[in-house]
């Protein structure tokens, strides 16, 4: 990975970073601002006004985007088993996130559930 280094000395919120420092901009924290979001941290997919950065922007917006965006409209709104689960919820909540700053993300979602109701088709 190419680096970039502090071309003088920085002072960021507090801390002063010294010029011909080592840096790279990771954009974990993105979409967990608590100025923006009430409970920041918590999973929330319906969230309203959310804006989030997950494929980047500008010159650097994911090329995938739109096809994980349809994956992902696919598998929420197919007739799964999914939407057959009553009152589902995150195991844990927050869940637990990769090591990989670069790659972050969570690690696994485990999902409970009170029941899983009858599949209409089979009645």
């Amino acid at each position: 990975m190419s680096g970039r280094s502090a071309l003088a000395d920085i002072d960021l919120a507090g801390t002063t970073i010294p010029k011909g420092s080592r840096i790279r901009l990771l954009l974990a924290a993105g979409n967990r601002d608590p100025r923006r979001f009430s409970d920041p941290d918590r999973f929330l997919p319906d969230r309203p006004d959310n804006a989030h950065l997950g494929f980047g922007g500008g010159i650097h917006y994911c090329i995938g985007a739109t096809l994980a965006r349809t994956e992902a409209q696919i598998a929420l709104t197919a007739r799964a088993r999914a939407r057959r689960l009553a009152s589902p919820h995150l195991v844990a909540d927050p869940p637990p996130y990769r090591e990989n700053a670069i790659l972050r993300g969570p690690d696994r979602l485990l999902v409970s559930f009170d029941r899983l109701t009858p599949d209409p088709r089979s009645v």
